[in-house]
Parts: C-alpha cells; structure tokens; sequence
C-alpha cells in the first residue's frame, strides 16, 4: 500500500505504507502541491499546486503523464477522481471548479458560481454529482454530466454548532450559534424551517428514532423538543443551571439524556418532560453524551479528562475510563455497542472496549483537538472533526488514518454519517456546512 504526500518543496513522494520507506520524489511542479489523489484503480496520481497546473504521474514508474493547465490563479487547493477514474475535477483559488477528462487531459467543464476562492471538491459516490466547497461560505452541488448547478448550501449569518440527519436520512438539522435551528432538504438542499426560541447558541440538535421529534440543547441552560412536521415547540426542558452542552434520545426514543456545564447528566421522560434521573460525579462539565445502540448503558465526557459509564435504568455509576490528559470533549458507541470512541482537547482519539472499560487504541497524530467523533452506520469507519479545521476518516479496526477532508476555514465543531453512511456532513465555526461523499 502506498501513500502520497504534497508538499511545500514543491514535491510529491511516494511512501510505502508497510515500512514508511520512501519509494520515489515525483518533480515538475515549481510551487506548492496543495493536494493529491489517487485513481481508483492505483494507476494514476493527480496533484494540485500553487503553480496553477494539476498534473498527473504514472505510479509504477513517476512518469509525468500530462501538466493540465486552465486555472488563471495561484493555489489548485483540490484535485479529485471520479468513482471509475475517468474524470478528474480541481478546485482552485481562481473560485472555479473544473472537470478533466483524465484520457487525454481535455477540459470538459468549468463550474462558475462561487465567487471566493474554491478550496475542496469531491464526486458522488455513484459520480454524477460533484460538490464543492468554497470561501464563500457555500457548498455547491453540481451535475457532473452538463455542470449545471444543482443546489448551493447557504444562508448562515453565524456558524453551524451542531448538525444531525433525520433517521431516513432527508433531512439534515443544523444548530446555530445565533440561537435558531435549521432544517434542511438533503436532497436539494432547500432551507425548510427556522426554529427559533433558544436565546443562546445552540450546541446540540439530535432526532427521536422515528424522525417525529428534534430535540436542541442550548447556551441558555434549556433543552427545546420541536415536531418535525410543523417546527411547532413541544416542550421547554428546564432545570440545569448551566450551558447544555450534549442531547441524544435512547433507542426506542423514549427517554432524552442531556449534558451540562453544571457538572450533570440528566434523563428526562419525552411524553411530558418529567426529569427521571439527575446522575452526579464528573468534577468538572459535561461536554458529550451517549446511548448505546441498546439503550441501556449511557456515556459521558468530561472536562475533569473521564468518560463514564452508567446504568440507564437506575443510574448507577458502572464504570470510569480514564486515559485522556484533558477534557473529553465527543463520545460516541460503535453500532453494536462493543466499543466506545472518545474525542479530547489531548488531540487524541480513543477507543474503548465497553464491556471492562480497556483501552484498545490511541489514535494520535491530530495538530489541534478534536472536537466530534462519529461512527459509520456499520462500523468500520470513525470521522473526526477538529480544531485545525480538517475532517479525518479512520479505518476502525487498525486505527489507520484513511484520509482528511478539507475546506473548512474555522473549527469543525460537528461531524454525522447519514444513516446510509453514504455521505458526512460537518459543521464549522466558519459558517457553513458541507457534505461529503463517502466513497463505498
């Protein structure tokens, strides 16, 4: 297995992955390689650079295949395959978005719309869709086949805390430091409803298991329950004494847990909003909670650096993970509930055998905190959002680093698989939200 890495010496290499030996040094640039990809079948490299070229290489040999010229500014910042290798698509600094034919190097299509730099693209996974991610603070779809815009994601005045995907995965939910809480059409990614209400920012969004419910946690002590449908307030969810931080509904969706900057974990009943249970212990806030997929143990993260397990039924304390050297900051249960990830301000990844609490992996490496962890819906795959404004993508069962996504200019403060896991959405301080193709 081979990776590529890009440089500021104006170089690409080529490492071996088994043994971190550097295979070969890929010259012709003459300024900054921004990104690089490989062809779906190996064959082919593609990186973009400050000297306005994408180029592609032959990895057998680091031959120089072609040098595509067409940008008119410095910074090719993205360069991506489509699914069967066929087509290539760049995004540059000169805000546009283009489309190459990786036979023989023609440009097929230049996307114009964005009117700042464009800094990320990225193909469907069946190819017929190519989104792109811009300075200005939009994400634009775009069909691959005419380059007709499809839909452009906009209208934040602030940032995007929190974001959730409703169950069937058509809507997405997006929570604002401005107070209101977004909800979106997936599909074209047409603005549905504004829910306004809470008086601070809204850190925490998250649908009942049935899609009727959103439930929204705020910076003004209070958990908000809207209906879906209408976007009518169904309940106003009172009693802690400081910033809540974290919402999620147990499986059946019965009961909602919340964390807090007052140190506590809560269980409320959703019919009426009777607290059930108040769960004390963390010395320091509550910054994430959990179920597991069976509803019956729940995990929180901390500011005192510990993640703790508890009874759901009766709240009783079962366990105390201790490891991280500063705040826990995201916790999440993989889908059959064996194993539990934690994100901290240590700028490590954590994963955690549930049943005895044993810690199986450290995933390090990360420049700045890492802010959100979720789960794939089957497992395999672990996203990560940080404080360096990347989006990570980690192969579960070797801790392996698959990739990073960037485009984000701010913080990224929430990552969400789609129940099909065929997309990743990620909120950030700078503003927008951006959707992702993973690749199957």
């Amino acid at each position: 297995m081979l990776l590529a890495s890009g440089s500021g010496d104006n170089t690409v290499r080529l490492w071996w992955v088994s043994d971190g030996e550097l295979l070969r040094t890929l010259k012709g640039h003459t300024d900054d390689v921004n990104s690089v990809a490989f062809s779906p079948d190996g064959t082919l490299l593609a990186s973009g650079s400050d000297d306005n070229t994408v180029r592609l290489w032959q990895i057998s040999n680091g031959e120089l295949l072609q040098a595509l010229k067409g940008h008119t500014v410095y910074d090719v910042s993205s360069v991506a395959f489509s699914p069967e290798g066929t087509l290539l698509a760049s995004g540059s600094w000169d805000s546009t978005a283009r489309l190459w034919r990786v036979s023989d190097g023609e440009l097929l299509q230049t996307l114009e719309d964005h009117t700042d730099g464009v800094n990320s693209v990225a193909f469907s996974p069946e190819g017929t869709t190519l989104v792109s991610g811009s300075f200005d603070g939009t994400v634009r779809l775009w069909r691959v086949s005419d380059g007709e815009l499809l839909q452009a994601l906009e209208g934040y005045a602030g940032s995007a805390r929190s974001l959730a995907f409703s169950p069937d995965g058509t809507l997405l939910a997006s929570g604002s430091w401005d107070g209101t809480v977004w909800l979106w059409r997936v599909s074209d990614g047409t603005l549905l409803g504004t829910l306004e209400g809470h008086t601070s920012v809204v850190s925490s969004v998250a649908f009942s298991p049935d899609g009727t419910t959103l439930a929204s946690g705020s910076g003004d002590n209070t958990i908000r329950l809207w209906r879906v449908s209408d976007g009518e307030l169904l309940q106003t969810l009172e009693g802690h004494t400081g910033y809540v931080t974290s919402v999620a509904f147990s499986p059946e969706g019965t009961t909602l847990v919340s964390g807090s900057f007052d140190g506590t974990v809560r269980l409320w009943r959703v019919s009426d909003g009777e607290l059930l249970h108040t769960l004390e212990g963390h010395t320091s806030y509550v910054r994430s909670v959990a179920f597991s997929p069976e509803g019956t143990t729940l995990a929180s993260g901390s500011g005192d650096g510990t993640i703790r397990l508890w009874r759901v039924s009766d709240g009783e304390l079962l366990q105390t993970l201790k490891g991280h050297t500063s705040s826990v900051i995201s916790v999440a249960f993989s889908p059959e509930g064996t194993t539990l990830a934690s994100g901290s301000w240590d700028n490590t990844i954590r994963l955690w055998r549930v049943s005895d609490g044993g810690l199986l992996q450290t995933l390090e490496g990360h420049a700045e905190s890492v802010r959100s962890v979720a789960f794939s819906p089957e497992g395999t795959l672990l996203a990560s959002g940080l404080g360096d404004n990347t989006v990570q993508m980690w192969r579960v069962s070797d801790g392996i680093l698959l990739r990073t996504l960037e485009g984000h200019t701010s913080s990224v403060t929430s990552v969400a698989f789609s129940p099909k896991g065929i997309t990743l959405a990620s909120g950030s301080g700078d503003g927008t939200v951006r959707l992702w193709g993973i690749a199957p």
